[in-house]
């Protein structure tokens, strides 16, 4: 019996790199998808809560900058306003994603106090 071989063609550098193209073009379109349909499903049952921290150590638009960094860092945060002159840090956060307890240890990690503002 004869026995059959399957011919296995080279592939040349300019037709590697379009097919590595194509599957990282593929992976990004896959992974917006599934984020915005991941998105889709939270928001539609998550709640949003607000928080309120007092931030004695605040002086300047710097700390300002650095607190809502850390905080917009943290997954589930949607907006956060630090006031200068109250010292007040005020965070919208879905609930279903992230706790008051993590906002404020990612303040706290930024170098600055958080106590809880009923």
């Amino acid at each position: 019996m004869k026995r059959e071989t399957k011919k296995v063609r080279n592939l040349d550098s300019k037709e590697f790199q379009n097919k590595e193209y194509m599957k990282s073009i593929i992976f990004i379109i896959l992974s917006v998808f599934i984020c915005s349909h991941v998105s889709m499903v939270t928001a539609s049952g998550a709640k949003v809560k607000t928080v309120t921290f007092k931030c004695k150590e605040i002086t300047c638009e710097g700390c300002k900058e650095k607190i809502t960094d850390a905080v917009m860092s943290v997954s589930g945060v949607k907006s956060v306003n630090v006031n200068l002159k109250t010292k007040i840090v005020k965070v919208k956060y879905n609930d279903s994603l992230t706790t008051m307890d993590r906002i404020k240890e990612a303040i706290e990690e930024s170098g600055y106090s958080a106590v809880l503002v009923d």
